[in-house]
């Protein structure tokens, strides 16, 4: 069965290691695969470029079907093989809830790792801060931090949702990197614990970087990364952040529903103008679930950072969701909960086809990375304090972000005219993606220039779910921003 698939793959990515232990833990060994040369630039070759435009590991195949977003990747081979192997999805709500929202933080937690161990590599040499480095090791402190609580809470021996989990894939790499730059495990002993617990799985051994296993030596970058409470980093955790006006948004769920009932012991708290925000308002329209509590918080108040939010979500970010004792708070954790909750409630968002299914996941996870593209743009005053405000670095940000426009419009032309962003339905891949190209629009692209995202969002911007959700102050101001006009 896995003679049909094949993987091109780095050693020591992260990404690339998740999809390797997802397809030992689902028995699919026996798939061809082919190690390339990030040092030799072999990721930016022909041979990926044809799977993978960003030029980007892994890049993975199924036959016809294409996936490169490694969580993506992860999903698709659990949903497709779902009676093979070791189940990493639970059927428990509880374990679910928490299985998603770990398993999304731990693309947080490969951030703030990234952004202290490559920091010289992401970042040219006259663009070079210590007060940013000193703020990213900061924040990396606050990360790990949240993690050392979060292995407290659990039992000795346990993972990170109940049974081993689609979590643990995507973090137990994190993990082994940050041991493998020198972070100490005196200083981190819960981590130091969680790491000796899964190191030697089979599924880890087997896919064990091999450079690794010819040296032990590692690096010394976090060793000085000292567990203590750390300054409030600049860069706020929440990239949602957006100015906004505390107002009561257009009849938001206000309306009787034959799921009221349902919905009220669900609680949201969110910022009006926040992306990840509308995407589980959309998701809760979606799938009928009307009636829930709700509040409006302001972020220009930093409301966002009060007790109320942080009883909730010790990342002081919104939106913080909970669903009776569950609580699920990073957005695509909030929209896979809801779905696989509700999935036979209002319209279904994930698509049995193989294909499809594989597209919704892939577009919604580079969906994350368009929005990343977007704030890096339209909020770059906000996140970089004006002494380390470069010119050079805000044209690299723009021409990031018009390359990713020339994907997104790239892969709406090829699905045709009237199509969603995974084919002819409505899915999850829409409800991220959507915000995003709002967004854009409201700070002034173009729909001349890049006409077939115009066309997708005049397709969507009148759909109930999103009119009933649509950020309260763009209402007030049709005019929008121009930020982005000459993009």
């Amino acid at each position: 069965m896995a003679k049909s698939m094949s993987l091109l793959w780095g050693a020591g990515s992260p990404p690339c290691w998740r999809v390797m232990i997802t397809l030992e833990e689902k028995k699919l060994q026996g798939y061809r695969h082919k190690l390339l040369s990030f040092e030799k630039g072999e990721h930016k070759s022909q041979e990926v470029l044809e799977i993978n435009p960003r030029g980007q590991l892994p890049a993975f195949k199924h036959g016809d079907i294409i996936l490169n977003e490694s969580v993506a990747v992860c999903l698709y081979l659990e949903n497709q093989f779902k009676s093979q192997g070791v189940k990493l999805i639970p059927d428990s709500p509880a374990e679910q809830a928490l299985m998603y929202q770990r398993m999304m933080e731990g693309l947080c937690l490969t951030d703030k790792l990234n952004s202290v161990i490559y920091y010289d590599l992401f970042v040219p040499e006259e663009e070079r801060h210590e007060s940013a480095l000193k703020r990213n090791k900061e924040a990396l402190v606050t990360e790990l931090k949240l993690w050392e609580g979060y292995l407290h809470k659990v039992a000795a021996g346990s993972y990170l949702a109940g049974a081993f989990s689609l979590a643990d894939v995507i973090v137990f790499p994190n993990t082994a990197y940050a041991f493998r730059f020198g972070l100490s495990a005196g200083r981190y002993p819960k981590l130091a614990k969680y790491y000796s617990l899964l190191k030697d799985r089979p599924s880890i051994t087997a896919s064990r970087p091999p450079q690794w296993l010819a040296s032990t030596q590692g690096h010394e970058i976090l060793k000085d990364l000292i567990n203590r409470e750390a300054k409030r980093p600049f860069l706020l955790e929440n990239k949602s952040l957006v100015p906004s006006v505390s107002v009561p948004i257009r009849g938001l769920l206000l309306q009787a529903g034959k799921s009221k009932t349902m919905a009220q012991n669900m609680t949201l708290l969110w910022g009006s103008g926040s992306a990840p925000c509308w995407r589980v308002m959309i998701a809760l329209e979606e799938k009928n679930l009307q009636g829930y509590n709700h509040k409006l918080l302001s972020f220009d108040k930093m409301e966002h950072k009060s007790q109320e939010v942080l009883d909730i979500n010790p990342r002081g970010q919104l939106p913080s969701f909970k669903h009776g004792d569950n609580i699920v708070n990073e957005s695509c954790a909030a929209c896979f909960y809801l779905e696989s909750q509700f999935k036979s409630q209002g319209n279904r968002l994930i698509p049995d086809s193989p294909a499809e299914q594989a597209l919704t996941y892939q577009r919604m996870f580079e969906g994350l990375a368009f929005y990343e593209k977007v704030a890096g743009v339209i909020y770059y005053e906000y996140y970089v304090p004006e002494e380390e405000r470069h010119d050079s670095a805000m044209k690299r940000n723009k021409e990031a972000l018009v390359t990713e426009l020339k994907l997104w419009e790239g892969y709406l032309k090829k699905l045709g005219s009237g199509s969603f962003a995974a084919g002819k339905t409505f899915s999850l891949a829409d409800v991220i993606v959507f915000p995003n190209v709002a967004l854009l629009f409201q700070f002034g692209l173009s729909a001349e220039r890049y006409p077939v995202l115009g066309e997708y969002y005049a397709l969507l911007k009148d759909r109930p779910s999103i009119k009933a959700s649509w950020p309260s102050e763009w209402l007030e101001d049709t005019k929008g921003e121009d930020t982005l006009k000459d993009i």
